[in-house]
């Protein structure tokens, strides 16, 4: 009763104290931040990793399997978790993105507070996570953002840690770091930098919190975490000699390459690209997608290095090292998302004492009004994200009727020109075939005779744009001839159920054209068996993945737990994913308890 007391009453001061009140704006920063994310999850359009991470997490936690054949399994398993809870929409498989988005920005005021030991400025630099374009549009279904929250809240205890030691707190940032382990394999390269940083400050602070005991005790942790994919490729490797995509990086296993080929970069490893100067060309992101960020971080820099070499030598080393090693590792654009939030901290700096130099409250308003104008300009820029930020994509649209209008009895045919990952995610959780899957099934119910059979609602969707995807069809007139072919056959028969139109962007979503027909959803009543719309969805599949992992026969990193160690493995890291999961939840509201105790 005590602490729920205290905990009141910390509530009443954060919301009443004059002290409390950079806290207080930040908090409301974060209610803004929230809705302007949440635009983004329910409007924004798909990129080919977001399609196969939101169709490959579908069915995941009931498949039981302990890692994949890309990334670590945990963020996997919440979006499944999401699925649960909210349905098979675009929202759901958004949902993690856009709480640990939302979560950066108090996220960045206890770091900031914590390095500057200054609430306006951390405030300032709270706004620019808030506000932040490119952090905004990274709101769709990718681990970033996810794998680094569990990342900054790690260094933020870290931090506090190393200012006053304690068990828990040693606890605490090693399992934020731990959960960023089995979200994502880029956080080996902050808690690299972490590292660093601790040593950096160890040695300014005589070594108090880098003992042995308290080094190994991390290290333990970090392996529990990491024991989940560690085991999976363990077992793969002991019984089909192969690896996953990342692991085949650093060891080429002649198995693994035969098995990927040219996927993903897998020609090369990650010493290779170190050595490539072409893979650091990320650096100017930040000036194409923020640059009234880049600007006011490159005023802070001079100041910190000037006034503050400790926060200097912070942005810095957390800054290089990651951009070092994720250049080598896969250099897309959104994996640089953390430049965003490091920068934000000179920024705030920078603006906060920009600000300072104004002398009148009107000029003050007058700035920030100018800034927040900037910011909606340049959401409507989509470099490295999907495009449709201001109005509703095509793709989610169409997942949103899909949703709506078709039955676990019907069936939906995708053109081919439609991207399988696309058709995949979409279709989800009903069933599916694209035309040329279709054929046979036609010949099949036609040569027969079906007038017993109760009539099925089939809805056909055209890529009206003939390239909905792919990116190449157009260099193949036989697909697009064969996929003409098939709508006309089905167009005098069926009837149009929706016509989905996308608008033309003239370089910035703020300025659109003509909007142009996009997908034709046609709709036919035909005879066709019940039971094989089972058959069907298990059939399906995309990138070694069975469609929600219904067959798993065919399900390329499958493996056998035919011995009691396999077996224990196998239990032991489900069991750790599972704990995972619940440390992620309450990972959210950690972060909202440090801000009211701020």
């Amino acid at each position: 009763m005590g602490k729920i007391h205290a905990l009141k009453k910390r509530i009443k001061l954060l919301f009443l104290s004059e002290e409390a009140k950079y806290a207080r704006y930040t908090l409301y920063l974060t209610f803004i931040g929230l809705i302007l994310r949440f635009i983004g999850a329910i409007n924004l359009d798909v990129l080919a990793d977001d399609m196969v991470y939101a169709s490959q997490s579908a069915g995941i936690i009931g498949a039981k399997i302990i890692s994949t054949h890309s990334n670590p399994p945990l963020f996997f398993y919440l979006t499944d978790l999401a699925y649960n809870v909210f349905g098979y929409s675009t929202f759901a498989a958004r949902f993690w993105p856009m709480i640990a988005g939302t979560l950066l920005i108090p996220l960045a005021y206890l770091i900031s507070n914590q390095l500057l030991k200054n609430k306006k400025q951390s405030f300032f630099v709270a706004l620019f996570v808030t506000f932040s374009s490119f952090l905004i549009r990274m709101t769709f279904t990718e681990q970033s953002l996810v794998v680094f929250f569990f990342i900054f809240s790690g260094i933020y205890f870290g931090m506090l840690f190393m200012e006053k030691p304690s068990y828990r707190l040693l606890l605490v940032f090693s399992i934020f770091f731990g959960l960023a382990l089995l979200t994502k394999y880029n956080a080996p390269f902050f808690i690299i930098s972490f590292g660093v940083y601790a040593l950096y400050s160890g040695l300014s602070k005589g070594h108090k919190f880098l003992t042995v005991k308290n080094c190994l005790l991390f290290l333990a942790i970090l392996i529990l975490f990491a024991f989940p994919f560690l085991s999976f490729n363990y077992i793969l490797y002991n019984q089909k000699g192969i690896v996953d995509v990342y692991f085949s990086r650093l060891v080429h296993l002649n198995a693994t390459q035969e098995l990927y080929g040219g996927l993903g970069g897998q020609e090369n490893s990650f010493f290779d690209n170190l050595f490539n100067l072409k893979n650091y060309n990320n650096y100017k992101l930040p000036l194409v997608t923020d640059p009234v960020l880049v600007i006011f971080a490159i005023i802070g820099l001079f100041s910190l290095y000037k006034n503050n070499r400790k926060v200097f030598s912070f942005v810095l080393i957390f800054l290089l090292i990651p951009f070092i090693l994720q250049s080598a590792g896969a250099p897309l654009q959104k994996h640089f998302a953390f430049m965003y939030i490091l920068l934000a901290i000179p920024a705030g700096l920078g603006l906060s004492n920009s600000l300072n130099n104004l002398k009148t409250k009107n000029l003050k308003i007058i700035a920030l009004f100018g800034f927040l104008l900037i910011t909606i300009y340049f959401l409507g820029i989509s470099n490295g994200t999907p495009s449709h930020y201001f109005s509703k994509g095509p793709n989610a649209e169409l997942k949103s009727l899909i949703n709506y209008k078709v039955s676990d009895s019907s069936l939906i045919i995708f053109d081919s020109r439609i991207y399988t990952a696309r058709s995949m995610w979409l279709a989800t959780d009903k069933t599916y075939l694209n035309f040329e899957q279709s054929v046979p099934l036609f010949q099949q119910v036609f040569a027969q005779n079906m007038s017993a059979v109760p009539p099925m609602k089939v809805y056909f969707i055209e890529c009206v744009v003939e390239d909905c995807g792919w990116g190449w069809v157009a260099n193949n007139p036989n697909l697009n001839a064969s996929s003409e072919s098939f709508i006309n056959s089905i167009a005098e028969t069926a009837d149009v159920v929706s016509i989905i139109e996308s608008p033309s962007f003239n370089g910035n979503e703020l300025f659109t054209g003509i909007p142009q027909e996009y997908y034709k959803v046609y709709s036919a009543d035909l005879r066709i068996p019940q039971n094989i719309l089972e058959q069907i969805k298990q059939s399906q599949s995309f990138y070694f993945v069975p469609y929600l992992y219904k067959n798993m026969n065919d399900y390329t990193f499958n493996y056998k737990t035919v011995d009691p160690f396999s077996s224990l493995l196998d239990n032991a890291s489900f069991t750790i994913i599972i704990l995972a999961i619940i440390f992620s939840i309450l990972s959210l509201f950690v972060i909202l308890y440090q801000m009211i105790k701020t």
